[in-house]
C-alpha cells in the first residue's frame, strides 16, 4: 500500500494503516527526539505524544508537503514544548553507545566499530551543546537526511534562514571539534 492509500485508509478508521504508518517514522522521529532531549525516558514519552498528535490530527494533513515532513514538524515542535516546560531540567546525559552504534555503518573489525562509536559519541556531544537551533538543523539535514526544503517547514523557517543556520552550526560545530583536539 503506498503512503498516501494508507493515509487514507487510516482517516477511514483502520488500524492497521495507522500502525504501518507510526511503523514507517518511528525510528527516525525517535533518533530525532533522542538527540534533542539526550534524555532516553524523555524522548520514549515524547515519542507516546507525537504520534498520539499524529494519529489524531490525521485529517489536518495539508498534503502540500510530505507526510514525513508533517511528522516531523509535530515532532518538533513537541520537542520545543518540552523544553519550554523543562528549562531546569539539564541536557547533559547522552545518547547510549548502543543507539549510536545502531546508527552507525557497519565496519570490519569491531576494534575499529567501538573507535568509532567513540568518536560519533564525542560528536553527538558536541551537537548537544549547540545552541538548540544548530543542534536542530543539525540533525534534521545530516542524520535525517531531509533536504533544505523540507528542513524549512518543519523549523518554520525559509529555506535560505535554514542555508544560514546550519552554515552557522557547522561553523560551530567545527569550532568546538578544533578546540576539542587543541585540548587532548
Amino acid at each position: 500500500m503506498q503512503e498516501d492509500e494508507l493515509i487514507e485508509s487510516a482517516l477511514s478508521g483502520n488500524e492497521f494503516a495507522l500502525r504501518r504508518l507510526h511503523d514507517a517514522y518511528i525510528t527516525g522521529v525517535f533518533n530525532y527526539v533522542i538527540a534533542q532531549t539526550q534524555n532516553r525516558q524523555d524522548a520514549e514519552e515524547l515519542i507516546q505524544d507525537i504520534f498520539y498528535k499524529v494519529a489524531r490530527n490525521l485529517d489536518t494533513f495539508q498534503r502540500d508537503s510530505g507526510f514525513k515532513t508533517w511528522v516531523f514538524a509535530i515532532a518538533r515542535n513537541t520537542v520545543l514544548d518540552y523544553h519550554r516546560t523543562a528549562t531546569k531540567r539539564k541536557r547533559h546525559v547522552l545518547m547510549d553507545s548502543e543507539e549510536l552504534v545502531r546508527m552507525m555503518p557497519v565496519t570490519d573489525s569491531a576494534e575499529e566499530e567501538m573507535i568509532k562509536a567513540d568518536e560519533m559519541q564525542e560528536v553527538m556531544a558536541m551537537i548537544a551543546s549547540l545552541p538548540e537551533a544548530y543542534s536542530t538543523v543539525l540533525h534534521l539535514r545530516i542524520i535525517e537526511d531531509f533536504s533544505v526544503k523540507e528542513t524549512a517547514a518543519i523549523m518554520k523557517k525559509s529555506p535560505l534562514a535554514v542555508k544560514a543556520l546550519l552554515y552557522r552550526a557547522r561553523k560551530a560545530l567545527a569550532s568546538n571539534y578544533e578546540r576539542e583536539v587543541m585540548n587532548e
